[in-house]
């Protein structure tokens, strides 16, 4: 997801955030085996850290894109508003 977020493919990002969503669910059904050892909890530990820095990483680059869509959105509904309000017809592209 990070790759895909840092090449502008918000497409893709979402894809694979729908992805980690199944298999993270998937993960929770695993029978457990029981506690795991020193050299299981630090490959644990290790892969969250891993999992948290690049969902940090990615929100990071996220943000920006989503207050400019926000941005964008909420012109498109003023201008319908001024649209509705006069009766203009709307701007051909």
């Amino acid at each position: 997801m990070l790759a895909a977020a840092r090449q502008g493919d918000w497409t893709l990002v979402l894809q694979l955030g729908q992805q980690y969503c199944e298999l993270a669910e998937e993960i929770r059904t695993l029978d457990d085996s029981g506690p795991l050892d020193d050299a299981g909890r630090g490959q644990k530990h290790d892969f969250l850290v891993r999992i948290l820095e690049n969902d940090a990483l990615t929100r990071d680059l996220a943000v920006p894109q989503l207050a400019r869509l926000g941005d964008l959105l909420g012109r498109m509904k003023r201008q319908q508003s001024l649209i509705h309000t006069y009766g203009l017809s709307a701007p051909e592209v």
